[in-house]
């Protein structure tokens, strides 16, 4: 007779995996109040304004990281030759449960508020999740402050997993490279899924290919040098989403618009209290129709149901900056200690010489976003083996390919206006008249 006290083993069909089994600590933790909020705050925030299938929530991105960082950890551990089965299982649970908890922290629209969150405390989610795991700080939520027991009664140390989380892991260093890396679990599966949910068709990723040539060297993984083309179409894949997706025009227009409207309502009015704790559609609704600024009301309106959204007017282009744009951008970088502070200050500027109400133009630097929500971007510390042992660089094994990545850039633009499309020609007039010679070739006078 089966034993009554045995639990189920719980399958969960993801569209980006198929099925996964999940082991006991993965259901008790995807079970938590924190994990199950993920399932109403959108991956891509905004993103579904440009690409209507975009609505997969970040539930479902820290099922796929905590699974992508188990099959990691299992294909690396059974490289590495006398390592005990007890210590492997107790590092699979260190991986499974930094992956699954790595986003709990996140602000409602993913990234698009974060700005906020970092403006009022000086560290980002990832801080406050680190302190969630360790069971520091809760969140004020019924139910929630049960991971850290969840964890110890797994045998897994909190602080591990938060130190993973928080990049600042001292144990070895390929258990940090398999969560947040060079080619980790998690650029890995939001990769995949956000191509699946965007629908987007030059994303294209051999997930098995990457996995099965990673090794271990002195403690950091590297990778045969068979597997380079599939890193290397990963690499240009994730450039490619970020031109084309994550900073796509529209939806950085958009994310301006609700950044700016809560921005008003959470900092300046002081109308909402624990903003980081709320969901997608709890903040939308809030903002559109309880705060007591008409403004914020309109703007969370626009968005809300893609009424009069803006639309750009003005660009600075980053590839092909001339000295009046560098003049310019100097000013720019000299009006203001934080680009927030900087595009606040010449939308302000903008607003009076084109003689508009303020708030219905808005500055966008797009670059300073990548810095925000993917900071890894730039780096290139990915290493080979290659046939005849030597550990070598991407730049020795690929030059041309390593100089493109370090000259490209993940949005064409420095700098944006987009304004409401009531006062397009006035604001098109305005940044003629405000940048001179920097705006002439954008808009030619007949």
């Amino acid at each position: 007779m089966k034993n009554q006290t045995e639990r189920k083993v719980m399958y969960i069909q993801d569209p980006v995996h198929g099925s996964i089994r999940l082991s006991r600590l993965q259901q008790e933790l995807i079970q938590t109040v924190e994990v199950q909020r993920l399932s109403f705050i959108h991956q891509l925030g905004t993103t579904f304004q440009s690409y209507p299938g975009a609505h997969g929530m970040r539930l479902s991105h820290a099922l796929g990281v905590s699974y992508l960082a188990d099959t990691i950890c299992r294909h690396i551990l059974g490289e590495i030759q006398g390592m005990p089965d007890t210590k492997k299982t107790g590092i699979r649970k260190l991986l499974q449960a930094a992956g699954m908890l790595h986003d709990i922290g996140h602000t409602p629209w993913s990234h698009t508020l974060e700005p906020l969150y970092i403006e009022m405390n000086g560290v980002d989610h990832m801080d406050l999740v680190a302190e969630m795991v360790k069971g520091n700080t809760t969140i004020n939520i019924e139910g929630s402050g049960n991971i850290p027991e969840i964890l110890r009664s797994h045998g897994v140390n909190p602080t591990d997993v938060a130190d993973l989380i928080s990049s600042s892991y001292r144990g070895p260093r390929y258990l940090q490279q398999m969560i947040f890396g060079e080619v980790d679990a998690d650029m890995l599966d939001y990769l995949q899924r956000d191509f699946y949910f965007t629908g987007v068709a030059f994303g294209h990723i051999e997930l098995d290919r990457i996995i099965s040539t990673m090794r271990v060297i002195d403690d950091e993984i590297v990778f045969l040098i068979k597997g380079h083309e599939a890193i290397r179409d990963f690499l240009f894949a994730r450039m490619q989403m970020y031109s084309s997706v994550y900073l796509h025009k529209k939806t950085r227009i958009v994310d301006m618009m609700l950044l700016a409207a809560a921005r008003r309502s959470i900092i300046e009015l002081k109308e909402i209290n624990d903003f980081h704790i709320m969901t997608d559609d709890e903040i939308l609704s809030f903002l559109a129709q309880r705060s007591e600024d008409p403004w914020v009301r309109d703007m969370a309106w626009r968005v809300k149901y893609r009424q009069k959204l803006f639309s750009q007017v003005f660009q600075i282009d980053a590839a092909t900056l001339d000295d009046s744009d560098i003049s310019f951008i100097n000013t720019v970088v000299r009006s203001g200690e934080t680009p927030a502070e900087r595009v606040s200050n010449l939308a302000l500027k903008l607003s009076k010489t084109a003689g508009v109400t303020p708030g219905y133009i808005l500055v966008d630097m797009p670059l300073e976003v990548v810095k925000v929500s993917e900071e890894r971007f730039s780096k290139l510390e990915i290493k080979y083996l290659d046939r005849s042992g030597n550990i070598l660089p991407l730049k020795k094994v690929d030059p041309p390919f390593a100089e493109y990545l370090s000259k490209a850039r993940p949005n064409s633009n420095y700098l944006t206006v987009c304004c409401s499309p009531e006062i397009k020609d006035k604001v098109k007039k305005a940044c003629e008249n405000l940048f001179h010679m920097a705006a002439m070739p954008l808009f030619p006078r007949n």
